[in-house]
């Protein structure tokens, strides 16, 4: 099969570029990875990742309309950004060897067959020669793809890496693959392979697994594997907060899907592992831990009956996270919604300054005025600061 063929004209150019260069020099190059898998299967090739039997720094300088690059030293690898437009990622054939299940692999230079071998699964492992124009499949992905199919390469892949496990729901869902070694994650899960690996590495795949388009779906065989302890009824309420409020962008409709995930999470092991990492962004984090150490404690402030000042009050100091996971309580939804969408951007039509202005110098005689602007402003949509300054102090106010 033409790999090239799934690519764009622009980033056939830079690819034959970089034969090109990689040929005078007698270094082999090959896409490899995901390029050849998606290529194979018809669908839309998004990145380009390119393998070379020698350090990506050799071909570096003569590269043409090169826009910037990001090597990488310590594992020979560097990011290109063209001036076309394309992306590609250049990175030295390597070996891995795991000497502690859960740790990182140490890395060494090698030939392209040994480090096909070291990817995790068997659609994964495969290989275009540029210049030769040919597929080198060393596993059997080939035919795996054929069949719908995902399969481990290591007999003890999801012990040396347990972020496998997370791929491999990834890529099972994305591609509607069956998982091949299903009845081995669950033995795997229970067992505890998780425990092997920081909270970041779990939270960094976790967080991939919610950026896909079925997220949800990822989430169910997490379920089904019995990494999670999910209620997928709770899972299942829509987020209508991504339609809803356009100030939040794509990022942080991934931060409301894990919002979402840990709402529904019964386990306090994942619970605690989405509060305690540096993956995650502080605000998130902090509704996370917050809910986490009292989930009552606001909830039972509001659930009485109370004025728009007074919810005001309450609800201003928390970031916008905390109010979503409280408007996902039926009994305060709409309290919720009419402070995100009613009160939260309000302002007192009088400021702190302009009383002072006015010949009050006492700071605690200013709050109070204010808060009592506040809470007639609030509790009836008028503005009265203006009549409140002339009724208690006099009309030259």
């Amino acid at each position: 099969m033409e790999i090239l063929e799934a690519l764009t004209c622009d980033e056939i150019k830079i690819v034959n570029e970089i034969m090109d260069l990689c040929k005078r020099r007698g270094i082999k190059s090959y896409i490899v990875g995901g390029a050849v898998r998606d290529a194979i299967l018809g669908n839309k090739v998004k990145d380009i990742d390119i393998c070379l039997e020698e350090d990506p720094k050799v071909i570096l300088d003569e590269l043409q309309k090169l826009k910037c690059c990001q090597y990488h030293s310590e594992f020979q690898t560097a990011f290109l950004v063209f001036e076309n437009g394309v992306n590609i990622d250049l990175i030295r054939c390597r070996k891995e060897y795991y000497y502690i299940d859960g740790a990182l692999p140490r890395i060494s230079p090698s030939r392209i067959y040994e480090d096909l071998y070291r990817r995790d699964f068997t659609v994964n492992a495969l290989a275009y020669d540029i210049e030769k124009k040919c597929i080198i499949d060393v596993c059997g992905g080939i035919q795996d793809l054929k069949n719908r199919v995902l399969r481990k390469i290591h007999p003890n892949s999801y012990n040396e890496d347990p972020t496998r496990i997370f791929r491999a729901i990834k890529y099972a869902v994305r591609y509607k693959f069956s998982l091949k070694d299903k009845d081995e994650i669950k033995k795997c899960v229970e067992k505890g392979v998780f425990s092997l690996i920081s909270n970041d590495r779990i939270v960094k795949e976790i967080y991939l697994l919610c950026c896909e388009e079925n997220w949800k779906e990822n989430i169910y065989l997490c379920n089904d594997l019995k990494i999670f302890d999910v209620d997928e009824r709770l899972l299942k309420i829509e987020l209508e907060e991504e339609n809803q409020d356009k100030r939040y962008s794509c990022t942080s409709r991934v931060d409301m899907r894990i919002l979402k995930l840990f709402y529904s999470m019964r386990d306090r092991k994942y619970r605690s592992i989405l509060a305690e990492n540096s993956i995650l962004n502080k605000e998130l984090r902090s509704a996370i831990e917050c809910s986490n150490e009292d989930s009552h404690e606001a909830a039972d402030l509001i659930m009485g009956t109370m004025d728009n000042y007074r919810l005001y009050t309450i609800l201003r100091k928390m970031n916008y996270y905390e109010l979503v996971l409280l408007s996902w309580n039926s009994k305060l939804n709409y309290k919720i919604y009419n402070y995100i969408y009613n009160l939260r951007d309000y302002r007192p039509s009088l400021s702190g300054k302009y009383i002072a202005s006015k010949g009050v110098k006492d700071g605690k005689s200013i709050g109070r005025i204010l808060r009592s602007i506040m809470k007639i402003e609030l509790n009836s949509g008028i503005d009265y600061g203006q009549k409140y300054l002339t009724e208690n102090l006099g009309e030259n106010m």
